[in-house]
């Protein structure tokens, strides 16, 4: 069953995982269908290659917009990511 995430201001704050289970980085902000990712030292470079970098953020923070059909699950606490 192909399922879509729904991404909600809920989800802000929330840990977002890779498919191992690791944190790679939490949920800034969503708006639109797209939440942004604050990475985390744990998130690679494939993952940010796959992920858009957020241009519009200032003060030399990063982050990085995370699609919808980027998820594979929403939890009450975090966001497991599919397998790119």
């Amino acid at each position: 069953m192909d399922m879509c995430a729904n991404l909600t201001v809920d989800e802000e704050g929330k840990r977002v995982v890779n498919t191992n289970g690791k944190e790679i980085g939490v949920i800034d902000e969503v708006g639109a269908g797209v939440a942004y990712v604050e990475p985390g030292a744990e998130m690679s470079d494939s993952i940010k290659s796959r992920l858009h970098r957020d241009r519009d953020v200032a003060d030399g923070m990063e982050r990085f917009r995370l699609d919808e059909d980027h998820i594979d699950d929403i939890t009450g606490n975090e966001v497991r990511l599919q397998r790119f």
